[in-house]
């Protein structure tokens, strides 16, 4: 009878064993599995990095596209920075654009039009300066000329991505880019420097033309806004 009750404990503590054991394997593959659905998980931080990229491309072109009447790049570029705030928020990338840029199309283009004059006749001016030995007076000109075309690019800075989505005339619009293009210049003055790549990509000439083009084609005019963006936050802080 002893014996009996010594190899039952014997077989009772061996299948305890067993059941422990499988338990250990069970809840070692449950968080292997848990592991990998984590990283399958679409809220991980590669995925959502990778969305962000893909949104940025996708405004990028949207931008391009609705920019091709050259009347209309105002009203495209409130709407590139508008659906990149409103993406965050988990909304989507075309109907944020769209109704964005239906919105400030009326108030854009007269605004749009004064500023594309203004910033033609200053590039301009600076070509045909450019012509002269640079003596005395000229010189004096060209200083001139450049002192207002870096004021164009500071109220360009502020114009289209906040006041223009606030309404008002267009003098009142202006005025109020140039006082927070002064009011915050440490963001304002990277935020000129971030949008007159292009440009400056021009100056260089084809070689630098040959990098810009594409970049900008797929996601630079996008990354550049979202940039801007940052900076823009930190303004307000």
């Amino acid at each position: 009878m002893a014996s009996v009750r010594t190899e039952y404990k014997k077989t009772h503590a061996a299948s305890v064993r067993e059941d422990s054991k499988g338990r250990e394997t069970g809840a070692i593959k449950e968080t292997g599995r848990e592991n990998r659905m984590k990283k399958l998980n679409v809220e991980n931080p590669f995925f959502e990095f990778m969305g962000r990229i893909g949104d940025v491309m996708a405004v990028n072109v949207l931008f391009l596209v609705f920019s091709i009447p050259v009347v209309t790049i105002g009203a495209s570029y409130t709407a590139l920075y508008q659906t990149l705030r409103e993406i965050q928020e988990g909304k989507t990338v075309w109907k944020s654009f769209w109704a964005a840029w239906r919105g400030a199309l009326k108030h854009s283009i007269p605004v749009w039009i004064f500023l594309l004059v203004c910033g033609a006749i200053l590039v301009f001016d600076i070509l045909f300066l450019g012509r002269f030995d640079g003596s005395g007076f000229w010189k004096i000109v060209g200083v001139v000329t450049g002192a207002f075309l870096l004021l164009w690019s500071m109220v360009f800075c502020y114009l289209f991505p906040v006041v223009l989505q606030e309404g008002g005339r267009g003098k009142e619009m202006l005025g109020k880019s140039l006082f927070l293009a002064v009011q915050n210049l440490p963001c304002t003055m990277p935020m000129v420097v971030l949008n007159s790549i292009p440009a400056i990509c021009i100056v260089l000439g084809g070689f630098f033309m040959g990098i810009a083009v594409p970049i900008y084609m797929v996601a630079g005019f996008g990354a550049t806004a979202y940039l801007n963006l940052f900076l823009l936050e930190r303004c307000r802080k």
